[in-house]
């Protein structure tokens, strides 16, 4: 799963190096996160709703040394290389934290629920909404509720599953 530790060992200099590769299998939107995994270190992304074809190509692709993307991700980034305008919104500009901050509030989580899951200060979640919203054009925080879950619906679970959007 490619959770809130994930970003840090894919793009960890000690892990790149290495034989080690990574498969993420997730039921996050692959038009959201792929393109953050793979630049992350992750040697592919596999969706959970995909078929067990697809999944034993992905494994296959990864101990092959190559990258593993679904028909979708390589049309996506066709389509971004042929400068395409019409493509998702992009959330690339967004830090791993910022994205771990939107993902909770996609959640429906509070900035004190947020805070206490992240381990951070209240105070850092506010600046991290501040944050967020300049950088997606949000006006205001109910701008960015409805923004949040609209870019990446709204997750019933807990708010650990919310992490896994990293």
């Amino acid at each position: 799963m490619f959770d809130n530790i994930a970003p840090m060992c894919c793009s960890s200099n000690r892990f790149s190096k290495t034989a080690i590769r990574i498969l993420i299998v997730s039921r996050r939107s692959e038009r959201t996160y792929a393109e953050r995994a793979l630049r992350a270190g992750a040697s592919g992304y596999w969706m959970k709703n995909g078929s067990v074809e697809e999944l034993m190509q992905a494994i296959e692709t990864v101990l092959a040394g190559e990258i593993y993307a679904s028909k979708t991700i390589t049309c996506l980034a066709m389509r971004k290389l042929a400068g395409d305008r019409n493509l998702p919104h992009a959330l690339d500009v967004l830090s791993n934290r910022e994205m771990a901050v939107l993902s909770l509030i996609a959640a429906q989580h509070g900035q004190g629920e947020i805070a206490k899951q992240l381990g951070i200060s209240r105070k850092t979640i506010e600046s991290h909404c501040e944050h967020i919203k300049a950088k997606l054009g949000y006006a205001n925080a109910e701008a960015l509720k409805h923004g949040a879950r609209e870019l990446l619906g709204t997750t019933a679970g807990s708010p650990q599953q919310s992490l896994m959007a990293l």
